[in-house]
Order: C-alpha cells, then sequence, then structure tokens
C-alpha cells in the first residue's frame, strides 16, 4: 500500500524528522499520530457509510499530509483540492468525485463558501486543524463538524484499490478524473528506488500542490527513505533559491520554469546550491540551457529529465544529464530518455503498427503503473486511449496512447516532437485547449474560436495562451472574466483577439499555425 512506505519507516525511524513546514519539524512520531487519529475518526465515519473516497482540502500545513496518510490508512482514496481553482472548478470536481466527506484546514475553510453555494449535495466538511491563532472561520462555521474520538483500528485494503484522484484538463470542457490505485503508485516508488542510491539525511522540498502528480513523488519517495519532506510556505523562485540554502536542501524536483525564473533572477549562479545531490525536472521540455545553468548552480547533485502522463503515475522515461551530453552544443533540448523500471515503451503509426527504427510516431506506455481508465462514465472517447494490443518482444496486452510524438535516437532513447492533438502544456501544467475552446466559444457568441499556446520559448515551452474569436463585437474583458471564472490561473487565455475571418487550412480546418506566425509577426512579442 502507498501509505506503507510512510509507517514502516516511521516504526524504526520514530523520533527522525518526517516533515517542516510553517517553521516547524515534525517527526516521524508526530505525524503518525496526527494520521492516525484522522484515519480512527474517517474508519468510524466509513464503516456507518461504506465510503470510499474523501475530498482533501489543505495548503501546505502539517493538516494537509497528516490527512493524506490518515485518508488512506482509513481504505479510502484521497482527491485533493487546489485552493488556487476557481469556485466552478472546484465545485464541478467535488461533484464528479462523488466524494461524501470533505477534510479542510483552518486555511482553506474560509474558501469554501463560494463553492458551496454551487453545490447541490454539499460534502460532510470536517475541520481538521487545530490551530488556536485565532485565524477565523467562515460564516458557515457553525456546520463544520469534526472527526469522532475513537480508537485507532488498522483497516486493511488491497493494493487494487485507489489510492487518490486528481482532475486533469479534459477535452470535453470539464475536468476528468484520473484514479490510481495503490498498485500503480507503488510500483512507481519502487522504481524509483531503483533508481536512485539512498541519501543520508535526505531532504525533500515540495513546492508543487497536492493537486499534482509529482507531490506524490515528493511524499512518498522522501518518506520510503527516511527523508524529511520540506514545504515553503510559497513557490516564488527568489525565496526558494534562498530556501534550498538555508535548509540543505538535498532533493529537487519541479517544473523547469520554475528554475527558469530563478535564472532570469541571477539565482543561479556557479555553486550557488551545493546542498543538492539529486535534481529531478518534468512536466514540459527542458533546455540544454536551463540544464547547464541548473549543473553549474547544484555541482554536486545527479540531474534527471522525467516524462510521463498521469495516466501512467507521475513518470514513465527518465534521462539522466551527463557532463558529456551537456557539452554537446547540438543538443539544445533534454530527451525523454528510457522507459523506468516495470515500465515498457512502443512507437507506432496511426494504426498502431510499429514505425521503423528512428521514425517518428505515437507512443504507447504500459506497465503496472497503467491507470484502468477515468473516473467518469461519460469519459468513453477519454478511455479510448487504453488499448489492447500485443506487440512481438513485448508483455505488455494493454496500453495507453499519449498523445506524444516521438522518436527513438540510439543512446539518448526518447526524444519528444509534438503532439498528435492540441493537448499543451503552460508553465509545466497540461492543457487541453478544447476545454479552454468551449468555454471562450460559449461567453463569446462567436461562430469560430480557437485557442493557441503564446509566447514560447526557444525550444517550444508554452508561457501563456492567447484566443482569437471571429466576433468583432466581443466584450473581451467579458470573456477573459468567464475564462477566470472557471479555469486555472495557468489555462485561462491571457488576450482575446476578434478577427473578421479564421484561417483554414487546405482541409477547411483551423489553421492553427497560421495564428501562430500572426502573433510572431504583428502581436505579441515572445
Amino acid at each position: 500500500m502507498l501509505h506503507s512506505h510512510f509507517f514502516e519507516t516511521a516504526a524504526s525511524c520514530i523520533d527522525s524528522p518526517a516533515l517542516w513546514v510553517k517553521d516547524r519539524l515534525y517527526s516521524y512520531g508526530d505525524i503518525q499520530t496526527r494520521a492516525r487519529r484522522i484515519s480512527a475518526g474517517l474508519t468510524a465515519i466509513g464503516q456507518r457509510n461504506d465510503i470510499g473516497r474523501c475530498l482533501l482540502f489543505a495548503y501546505r500545513s502539517v493538516e494537509a499530509y497528516a490527512g493524506v496518510l490518515g485518508i488512506l490508512d482509513a481504505g479510502m482514496a484521497y482527491v485533493p483540492l487546489s485552493p488556487k481553482a476557481p469556485p466552478s472548478r472546484m465545485a464541478t470536481i467535488i461533484a464528479q468525485s462523488g466524494a461524501p466527506l470533505m477534510l479542510v484546514d483552518r486555511r482553506c475553510a474560509s474558501g469554501l463558501e463560494d463553492v458551496l453555494a454551487l453545490l447541490d449535495a454539499p460534502p460532510q466538511i470536517i475541520l481538521i486543524d487545530d490551530d488556536a491563532s485565532g485565524t477565523p472561520l467562515p460564516s458557515f462555521a457553525s456546520t463544520l463538524t469534526t472527526l469522532p474520538s475513537v480508537p485507532y483500528v488498522r483497516r486493511p485494503g488491497t493494493e487494487h484499490d485507489v489510492a487518490y484522484i486528481l482532475f486533469t484538463s479534459g477535452s470535453t470542457g470539464t475536468p476528468k478524473g484520473v484514479p490510481i490505485t495503490h498498485a500503480n503508485a507503488n510500483a512507481y516508488v519502487k522504481g524509483q528506488l531503483q533508481l536512485h542510491e539512498r541519501t543520508d539525511n535526505a531532504r525533500h522540498i515540495q513546492l508543487c500542490e497536492l493537486s499534482f502528480d509529482p507531490s506524490v513523488h515528493d511524499m512518498f519517495v522522501c518518506w520510503a527513505t527516511g527523508g524529511c519532506l520540506y514545504v515553503p510556505e510559497t513557490v516564488d523562485p527568489v525565496y526558494n533559491a534562498d530556501f534550498i540554502r538555508r535548509y540543505g536542501i538535498t532533493h529537487w524536483s519541479s517544473v523547469p520554469s520554475v528554475v527558469g525564473f530563478m535564472q532570469q533572477m541571477r539565482k543561479l549562479t556557479p555553486g550557488a546550491f551545493p546542498s543538492l545531490r539529486v535534481s529531478m525536472f518534468g512536466g514540459e521540455q527542458l533546455p540544454r540551457s536551463l540544464a547547464l545553468a541548473w549543473m553549474r548552480a547544484a555541482p554536486h547533485s545527479k540531474l534527471f529529465n522525467m516524462y510521463g502522463p498521469t495516466e501512467a503515475t507521475i513518470a514513465s522515461t527518465c534521462f539522466e544529464v551527463s557532463a558529456d551530453f551537456i557539452d554537446t552544443p547540438q543538443h539544445t533540448v533534454i530527451p525523454l530518455g528510457r522507459a523506468l523500471p516495470g515500465v515498457e515503451l512502443m512507437i507506432v503509426d496511426a494504426d498502431l503498427q510499429p514505425v521503423a527504427a528512428e521514425q517518428t510516431g505515437e507512443l504507447l506506455i504500459a506497465g503496472p503503473q497503467i491507470t484502468e481508465g477515468y473516473l467518469s462514465a461519460d469519459s468513453r472517447l477519454g478511455n479510448d486511449r487504453f488499448v489492447s494490443k500485443s506487440f512481438p518482444g513485448r508483455l505488455a496486452q494493454r496500453w495507453y496512447r499519449t498523445g506524444d510524438i516521438v522518436r527513438t535516437t540510439g543512446e539518448l532513447g526518447i526524444v519528444f516532437h509534438g503532439r498528435v492533438d492540441t493537448q499543451v502544456k503552460v508553465r509545466g501544467n497540461r492543457v487541453e485547449l478544447e476545454e479552454v475552446e468551449h468555454i471562450v466559444h460559449a461567453s463569446s457568441g462567436a461562430a469560430l474560436c480557437a485557442v493557441i499556446a503564446w509566447p514560447l520559448d526557444e525550444v517550444g515551452r508554452a508561457a501563456g495562451l492567447v484566443a482569437f474569436v471571429t466576433n468583432p463585437r466581443v466584450d473581451t474583458e467579458a470573456v477573459l472574466h468567464a475564462c477566470r471564472q472557471r479555469l486555472p490561473d495557468y489555462a485561462a487565455p491571457q488576450r482575446i483577439v476578434s478577427l473578421d475571418e479564421m484561417p483554414l487550412n487546405a482541409n477547411g480546418k483551423i489553421d492553427r499555425k497560421a495564428l501562430v506566425e500572426q502573433c510572431a509577426r504583428t502581436m505579441i512579442p515572445a
């Protein structure tokens, strides 16, 4: 079970530091006590109501991490919510999750009022924050409950139980839930333990929110090796450059964009981060120039480029950047590398037939990390991404179609070449352009609309989005407001552009390449 990685370490290292958050250090024993108190209360409720899922709305607090462990230990799946998501998106996720319970900390409770107003059947909200600092509670505080105080009884489960559910951008206009089982997550963690040597007194930084799957890596790879998870109050790059030095962080994990901001602020000076031993990047392409700057700033650290969709549990491939590779100028982008332990890969054409060596095609992924499918029964089209097929020399029978175009290049392994669809990454976050276009179209009244990623850097990484509409009388501020009300900040267009007519290609489809060229030529500087 995924949470066993924590509790097994706690059994032998009860007094060792496990978590640093809000300027306080907590031992494995401290967190275990809190987690089991939550587990006992949830188990008592769950036995009465047969509850299998529990929402978690807590942000960078000890309650957030005890909540993850407590929910798992109670035999439930945790469904994390982001405090940065707009109320309508949170309400959609809550409704789709079907979870009847929600654990909240005091900081997040005040952000629930607008969300609850949008729900026909709100979940039971349980306050797990014992903060006595005087932080005010919301007006609906009288409806908050607390967990019953009951003796702890371990609740058994199986590796096929769902451990957590994450919601990604959906091409149908609404987020789609991805249930990850204990077997999926445990296969990933075990693979990481094979990949990396144990570091004494390891200090892992945790930057991303619990609603993004790299957080699972940060937590459970750290705790499986007896390390301490350090949770800074902010993801501000300047703050965290100093944070690395102040707390002697040994393990770093982030999207490349975070480090790009550090570079812009001149924080990647040679030898700036001598404590780092392992650095991992993923979520978007890693330029050679940025990798080189990071290696100079962290001279004692190994550097890994990780790749993988949420449906394949955190990461599926890895490339370790060597000195020889980084010294070769023609390598402008770090490759995706090779399969992680237990993962199988295939590159196929549109008919799902293997392509010849060195030829481009769509990447398929198989292995114990692949989820069984999407949460909603309405996700039939999405579930078509999971296919059953046998390939010579491969053990797997079930594969996930990533939509990523790649090719194999000898010793470098797999290299990324683009997408078969319009999915993009914005500052490392996955965005289905169809979801954004659905909202732009509904709020603009335009006959046609298209959203593109812009501006782009030298390796094609997107910093934002621009929407084009064929409505000369469009109220651009109203459209932008509608997008901000329903989308995370990274998925909301930064600008709405009205066109007399939309450029079309020879097949009569919107010519997105022409729109990108228009941005580059006349509109917005990169």
